[in-house]
């Protein structure tokens, strides 16, 4: 009865959200490619399917693809994901070595077609991707489903209690949740997974492969604020001001999380300063200048890497916080400000450590970066404690695939 009173709404409620993506630049992308899919090829009957939906879970997704190839060279894998944006990141990422694709839409038709006569070794889905109609054609297909790096967010947790009756039926085709943490594996158990089934393996945000050898950036007196977002400006640009002011000899990379923020910077910082577009000034080995703004995309975490000190953005205005790890993979400190709400078990295990601190103001965040600038000693302690929490984390990554293979 629910799969039907499910598939019904679904059906009702279809063209109207068709109409409604086809007005959406973003969603109209891949909206054929979601409803109406191709067949994925016959060579991924046994591969592991894996499902992130946007860019921070699809990354986390090619991290433990990365992991399981690079150890045992023997398994194929089927990526998916929901946003053509992130599609085609991965895409490009792989060389055409691995299937990625985007997922059809929780459509029994749709799923159908995309799987064709294939039956992929397992389902790993991360995060809270839960499709009913996904996870049910898995258990026909008997396709194990594993929920990796799980976690359920306040807002998602109050809805799901009001269906808890119908979650625990969606659950029932999960064969195993692997949690954030304690809380969260409680929150699965509490909207009706079976807690025989629910593991606590830890975060895998933390991980990140960097391969033995390979040089880091050299660090250089540079001051980075990344991932900025724009209701940050108007505090973070006068202590920009400050720092360049008091710290001559260093300088300041901003990194903008919106790309179009990027000329509003450069406006901002050139009435005071020497400013060059990180485009231009990567080409030139020999500028200057005194303020650098990040106009690219991936190449933040190689700049925290040669910075002595970074900020991590998303934070000081309730937009609910960014990566603040990428510092710690360079031994770099951080700072950030207390909305971190997406990032909040991170946070306070980086703060708890000592490798990083949280800032309730620009007056306090210029204040506190000064410090950690001038004191060579307390910046060596936080690169230890930040690169231990990333070591720390590898157990995360080796539990996650062993209960993975398991399966």
């Amino acid at each position: 009865m629910c799969k039907i009173i499910y598939n019904l709404l679904i059906h009702i409620c279809l063209p109207f959200f068709v109409l409604f993506a086809l007005t959406r630049p973003k969603m109209r992308k891949n909206l054929r490619e979601r409803l109406i899919p191709d067949a994925v090829p016959p060579h991924i009957a046994g591969a592991l399917w894996i499902h992130g939906a946007s860019v921070g879970e699809a990354v986390i997704a090619e991290n433990l693809a990365n992991y399981m190839d690079d150890r045992e060279k023997t398994q194929d894998f089927l990526i998916t994901v929901n946003t053509f944006y992130t599609r085609d990141l991965l895409r490009a990422r792989s060389h055409d070595r691995r299937c990625i694709r985007s997922l059809p839409f929780d459509l029994p038709w749709s799923l159908g077609r995309f799987l064709g006569a294939v039956s992929p070794g397992a389902l790993i889905i991360v995060e809270t991707e839960i499709w009913p109609n996904l996870i049910w054609i898995a258990k026909k297909r008997n396709i194990p489903v594993i929920i990796i790096n799980g976690r359920i967010s306040d807002g998602t947790l109050r809805q799901y209690k009001r269906l808890s009756f119908f979650m625990k039926h969606v659950f029932s085709g999960v064969s195993l949740v692997l949690a954030q943490s304690e809380e969260h594996r409680e929150r699965f158990i509490s909207i009706g997974m079976d807690p025989a089934k629910v593991l606590t393996a830890g975060n895998m945000k933390y991980y990140r492969e960097l391969k033995d050898g390979a040089p880091g950036p050299s660090r250089e007196k540079a001051i980075t604020f990344g991932s900025i977002k724009e209701k940050e400006l108007e505090i973070l640009l006068p202590v920009i001001r400050k720092l360049r002011e008091r710290f001559r000899e260093h300088r300041i990379f901003i990194a903008p999380r919106e790309l179009h923020l990027v000329t509003v910077l450069e406006e901002q910082c050139a009435e005071s300063f020497n400013v060059m577009r990180y485009s231009v000034f990567r080409g030139l080995p020999d500028a200057r200048p005194e303020i650098v703004i990040v106009d690219t995309i991936g190449d933040l975490p190689a700049i925290y890497g040669r910075s002595e000190i970074a900020f991590v953005g998303g934070s000081l205005a309730p937009y609910g916080g960014q990566n603040m790890l990428e510092p710690l993979f360079f031994g770099t400190p951080v700072l950030f400000g207390p909305y971190v709400e997406n990032f909040r078990e991170i946070a306070a295990e980086i703060v708890a450590q000592g490798a990083g601190v949280t800032v309730e103001s620009g007056d306090e965040l210029f204040q506190i970066m000064s410090n950690i600038l001038g004191d060579h000693m307390l910046r060596e302690k936080m690169a230890r404690e930040g690169r231990a929490i990333i070591a720390h984390q590898k157990k995360v990554m080796e539990r996650i695939a062993g209960a993975v293979r398991e399966v």
